[in-house]
């Protein structure tokens, strides 16, 4: 009985619940986040063990928060992480051009999908004076937030702002990083980019090799 019990109190932990999110201000996140910061001072200075650690915890997060979800954010990590690279290493501008749309395409076409289907519909219909059964699309936590950041990196490769990121882990930690993945604010590439290397021993002597990307 009392294994039985222990067993679903660890399902419940690793399992999404519709009805019970996983929001920042429930007892559940709290206890979690006091074992994240344990298990993170001990990573601090060890550079992809932590991304690691925090890249599989933001999606931990994430799975709790959206469920199924979370693939769409892996797809997304996916696809701009090497259509970037795709875009720094071409050097004709029609090129580069195409591969921005192609992200544009992918990102923009998803969150359409999911936040403006039936809105789009309901119009055609009103329009062409026909009754309207919206679909039932849940829209996923954060997409507007993800789907904009991983945007405004594709943006700043294809201005030369930033270099491509050369590891695709430390893209993904980029583009999950859970406490701005529900609820924003949009961070810039630019701006959080070369914080991922920083030195975490001398923080304010962080040399060129540590910033390289």
């Amino acid at each position: 009985m009392i294994d039985n019990q222990l067993f679903s109190n660890i399902k419940a932990v690793f399992s999404f619940n519709p009805n019970e999110p996983m929001l920042f201000n429930s007892g559940l996140f709290l206890i979690l986040f006091t074992a994240f910061m344990a298990v993170y001072s001990m990573l601090y200075r060890k550079n992809f063990g932590r991304i690691l650690f925090v890249t599989l915890f933001s999606y931990y997060f994430y799975y709790k928060s959206s469920g199924h979800f979370f693939i769409i954010l892996l797809f997304i990590s996916i696809t701009d992480f090497f259509i970037g690279r795709a875009i720094h290493r071409s050097q004709k501008k029609n090129h580069r051009q195409l591969l921005v749309f192609l992200t544009l395409f992918i990102d923009l076409g998803l969150l359409i999908y999911f936040k403006y289907t039936n809105l789009i519909v309901e119009t055609l219909h009103g329009i062409l004076s026909k009754p309207f059964d919206p679909f039932d699309i849940i829209l996923p936590v954060g997409i507007s937030f993800f789907t904009f950041q991983s945007i405004s990196y594709i943006i700043d490769i294809y201005r030369r702002k930033i270099d491509p990121l050369g590891s695709w882990f430390d893209y993904n930690f980029y583009l999950s990083f859970f406490p701005q993945l529900v609820a924003g604010p949009i961070v810039r590439a630019s701006d959080f980019i070369p914080q991922i290397k920083k030195n975490r021993m001398y923080p304010h002597k962080c040399s060129e090799r540590e910033y390289s990307l």
